[in-house]
């Protein structure tokens, strides 16, 4: 509870007013002892007790009555924003979760819950009566001072995006703001429908975050959390993973996501290329499905761009995802070995790297030839040497923030050498008799993922005598059967970095009669090609869906007309100058995870931080004035106070009866 008229809780000095008239009275008759009194005094001390415990109740009564009376002049406000405290709230901050999860709508006619929750806002700052509002949004990430909120709902940064929320990263926003403004008492408001990934509860910025808090003097700034995290309908999304060219059709690796297992169900998906439509139904069992559309190019050689649909739900910004595709032309893979690498561990690389498939080229170098690598029409590096330094070394990692693939094979001379912090380790070989067999793999992500019909990489048949161990910070994507890496990923800006720690030669592994490193390869070589042409991906809010230098932005697809004020942060079909850009939500706003009350009470330890949650369907205010309350308690206060001061009515004293005379 706080108050809008905190100064007008001095007023609570007349709580002694009462017990000032009541010790006055007391003193008001003078005490005379009389004989003829003692009879009554004694017929009346048993009673005494009573009324001295009637006497204080009725004093309570009065004294509560005037306390509720200068607690609803005071205005005393309730609410889960605000929680228990007292003083005039000078500023609120209010950080706005902008990100597409914020989009659902968990029942027919109701708002979204970003709505909800700038329709709530605003009601909360027109009961603080005057206090500033400033708007740290997720897209922007820039303090903006609102004249009045009632203009928050018509703000373009209020608006829907489909750009992720970094939550750490606003609350920094907001403690430097207020390190600079120096307000007198001031609030942080967070509203959020606490995704996980947007808030990430492991951040090392929140123990920044905490020493900032208390730089600010924390009694004088408080954190209250508005979660909009309820969950009442199931949601769908569809999400485009690659686009590509083959056989004279375009190819969609489509997926198909729902958040809640119903059994199955159908759904119909629109494709749209080039302005061009067309329809099927795709039958879902489980929470997600991987499939393949084709779609026909008609000897088109130039680039085209497009989007795929499902009917609109729960949350229409992940009902929609865009591609693009370049012109057609030739991916390039170079291979780089290093001196003695036997020919048939050449040829075993060279022919996963180029199958003999069309419009695939494979360069092989030496080790110190890797310098005449063309790195602008590159898609895929494979790596099989000491790993490089100097000028190679910033070339190859040019390459991979770029959108290309490297892939690192384990060399067979020792090296100290170390890329992007990874470094090859000593070679282990397997115990006589025995084999290094694969455990687990990443059967949903990474170049060893299953089909999109669900077929899994015949990892399981893999086996190895000799390995070299990856020493450095990489995501495992395979492991071996005592835990050690087999294959271990690095993203690196647009590009990704992969160490693969066995050889497809018969003296190390049978990686080569599995054929586990041509399909590695293959997708590595379809990954990196999406940095070619005119068309690739990105994603909204990041830097390659932005215009460079001077580039003018042109939306293509047809899809939505969306806000050209939020362009920077809007998925779509873009021309930006020459390039031709297909911007999508993150992947991670389709995550299921959520924020538990454990993460934030080990994010924000030592902050008290008040969380409110509630539905973003609700229709509760975030504040409200409790005066009525106190004034309905005053009369009623008053009103027992008037009961206990009657007086009993005494029974009437009846005539003696007349006694029959003898």
């Amino acid at each position: 509870m706080t108050f809008l008229q905190g100064s007008l809780l001095y007023g609570l000095f007349a709580l002694s007013i009462p017990v000032i008239i009541h010790l006055l009275n007391r003193r008001r008759f003078r005490t005379v002892k009389w004989a003829a009194m003692q009879f009554v005094l004694k017929a009346t001390r048993e009673s005494r007790g009573k009324k001295r415990l009637k006497q204080i109740i009725i004093l309570t009564c009065r004294a509560l009555a005037i306390a509720a009376l200068i607690f609803a002049i005071s205005r005393p406000m309730l609410g889960g924003f605000l929680g228990w405290g007292s003083g005039k709230i000078d500023t609120v901050v209010l950080i706005l979760d902008r990100s597409p999860s914020m989009e659902r709508r968990e029942a027919d006619g109701q708002p979204v819950k970003r709505e909800s929750v700038l329709a709530r806002v605003a009601t909360a700052m027109q009961e603080l009566d005057g206090a500033r509002l400033v708007l740290i949004d997720s897209a922007t990430n820039e303090a903006q001072d609102i004249p009045s909120p009632d203009v928050l709902p018509e703000l373009s940064t209020t608006g829907p995006t489909d750009a992720a929320a970094d939550i750490p990263g606003l609350l920094s926003t907001a403690i430097e703001y207020l390190q600079e403004a120096k307000p007198s008492r001031s609030e942080i408001w967070i509203a959020s429908d606490l995704q996980r990934t947007d808030w990430s509860p492991d951040d090392p910025r929140w123990a920044a975050f905490r020493a900032g808090l208390d730089e600010l003097r924390p009694q004088l700034v408080q954190l209250r959390i508005l979660s909009l995290n309820s969950r009442k309908r199931n949601d769908y999304a569809i999400t485009t993973l690659a686009a590509r060219r083959e056989a004279g059709e375009l190819l969609l690796d489509l997926e198909l996501s729902r958040e809640e297992d119903t059994g199955p169900a159908t759904l119909p998906v629109t494709y749209n290329i080039n302005g061009a439509r067309s329809a099927s139904t795709i039958q879902i069992e489980g929470q997600s499905i991987r499939f393949q559309k084709r779609l026909p190019l008609e000897g088109q050689s130039d680039g085209g761009y497009g989007w795929v649909a499902i009917p609109t739900d729960t949350n229409s910004r992940n009902n929609v995802s865009y591609y693009a595709f370049g012109a057609e032309a030739p991916a390039y893979a170079y291979y780089v070995h290093e001196d003695g690498v036997p020919e048939e561990v050449i040829e075993a690389v060279g022919r996963a790297a180029a199958p003999g498939l069309p419009n695939q080229e494979l360069t092989v170098l030496p080790e110190n030839l890797g310098h005449q690598v063309d790195w602008e029409r590159a898609s895929l590096v494979v790596w099989q040497a000491a790993l490089p330094t100097g000028p190679v070394a910033e070339q190859l990692l040019k390459f991979i923030q770029t959108g290309g693939v490297a892939v690192f094979l384990p060399p067979a001379q020792d090296s100290e050498n170390s890329f992007g912090g990874i470094s090859w380790g000593s070679v282990t070989e397997s115990a006589d008799g025995r084999y290094f067999i694969v455990k687990e793999w990443n059967h949903q992500d990474g170049p060893l993922r299953d089909g999109v019909d669900g077929t899994p990489v015949p990892l399981q048949r893999l086996r190895a005598i000799l390995r070299r161990e990856i020493s450095g910070d990489t995501t495992e994507l395979a492991e071996w059967d005592d835990g050690t890496t087999l294959l271990g990923r690095r993203i690196i800006d647009n590009g990704t970095a992969l160490f693969l720690n066995t050889l497809p030669d018969y003296s190390w592994s049978n990686l080569e009669q599995t054929a586990v490193h041509l399909v590695a390869l293959q997708r590595s070589l379809n990954l990196g090609s999406q940095r070619h042409g005119a068309g690739f991906f990105a994603i909204a809010g990041q830097s390659n869906a932005q215009p460079e230098a001077e580039e003018i932005r042109f939306r293509l697809d047809a899809y939505s007309n969306g806000d050209p004020a939020n362009a920077d942060y809007e998925a779509g079909v873009y021309k930006l100058g020459e390039r031709v850009v297909a911007v999508n939500r993150s992947s991670s706003e389709d995550s299921l995870g959520q924020t538990s009350n454990p993460d934030l009470d080990t994010a924000l330890v030592g902050t008290n931080f008040k969380l409110f949650e509630e539905s973003a369907a609700g229709g509760d205010p975030l504040v409200r004035e409790a005066w009525r309350a106190f004034l309905v308690a005053m009369l009623l206060l008053l009103i027992a106070e008037a009961l206990l001061c009657l007086q009993p009515k005494r029974p009437l004293a009846l005539p003696p009866t007349p006694q029959p005379s003898t």
